[in-house]
Order: C-alpha cells, then structure tokens, then sequence
C-alpha cells in the first residue's frame, strides 16, 4: 500500500536530500536555503511516499493561500522503484489526502522526439488528468511546458501564467525571475 505522509525539513535533509541532489539535475535544483526559507514561511511542504514503511519516494509540495492551486516543485520515485505503477499511485494518494479539489500546477520539460523521457514524462501526467497550459516558459535556460489538473474552463491562461510565476517570485526571488525566468508563448 502507498501512503504519502507529511514530513519535517529536517527529516527530510536527513533521509531524502541526497536522493534530490542525485535525481535531479544541478541546473534545475533549487538552493537549500531558498527551500529552507519557503518552508519556514510555511509555503513549501515535504512528504515521504511509503510502501509497507518503506520510503520509495517524495514529494515537495508548494501552496502560498488557499486561492492558489498546489505548485508541484519537485516530486521523485526512487529508481529502483521506478516502473512499478508507484508514481501512478503515489500522486492519486496525494490528490486524494492531501490536495483534495485544490488543483496542483507543475511543469515538465518541453517534450521533445530526441528526448523520450519527455514524451512519457507527459504521459504520465496525461493519464493522471493533467493537461498541457498553452505556453511555455524559459527559466534559467530550460524550456519547460506547464501542466495542470484545474478544470480548463475554471482558469483563464494569462491567470495560471500569473499563478506560476507568483510561484516562482517566492522560490527564486523577484530578481531571477525578471532575468532569468520567461514566457515564451
């Protein structure tokens, strides 16, 4: 059984940090102290996915108000764990118990045929509801395509692009984003 259960940053640093640092590329981690401070506003949440108490994954799961859709900043199963139909399960145990009807917005890498992890990356999210925004954003030098599980006729596209960048003034701070963070479409 998966369950996804609500953890401190200190657990998490201590048992899930290095895993981050080695699943995700440098250019797309965000600094520990940028975390550490979205945390301690409160804005940024850590959960441990769980099957039979054993740890296979994680969360990192954002919400600034409750007029906010979840921001999904970064979410991994473990590699050896990978391809079993845990990430499946583990993100309907998220909406189900912790997102509820509130939403969750992400963004992927933009799919690309010479990189196939990509187009199953949108699959993926495909099968569990979500849907592409029509647009894309360059941040830090990486095009990202953003997705969604709000229903379409609930958001106009120039709000949700104002919602991800709100997200990405308190992740990244309001300089990076004037320079380094854009919407391509």
């Amino acid at each position: 059984m998966i369950n996804v259960i609500e953890i401190t940053i200190d657990e998490f640093e201590k048992n899930f940090y290095d895993k981050y640092e080695k699943l995700f590329p440098e250019d797309e981690q965000r600094d520990w102290e940028k975390i550490k401070n979205t945390y301690n506003k409160g804005i940024e949440k850590f959960y441990k996915i769980q099957l039979d108490n054993i740890n296979i994954g994680f969360f990192m799961l954002e919400k600034l108000n409750d007029n906010y859709p979840f921001y999904l900043d970064y979410f991994a199963i473990f590699k050896e764990f990978q391809n079993m139909g845990y990430g499946t399960k583990a993100v309907q145990t998220l909406i189900k118990n912790v997102v509820h009807n509130d939403g969750i917005i992400g963004e992927i890498e933009k799919e690309s045929e010479s990189n196939p992890v990509t187009i199953r990356r949108l699959e993926f999210y495909n099968r569990l509801g979500f849907y592409k925004i029509d647009s894309e954003y360059l941040l830090y030098d990486v095009l990202y395509t953003p997705i969604c599980s709000i229903p379409k006729n609930y958001i106009e596209k120039m709000k949700i692009d104002n919602i991800f960048f709100d997200y990405y003034k308190v992740n990244c701070g309001e300089n990076d984003v004037r320079t380094k963070c854009k919407i391509i479409k």
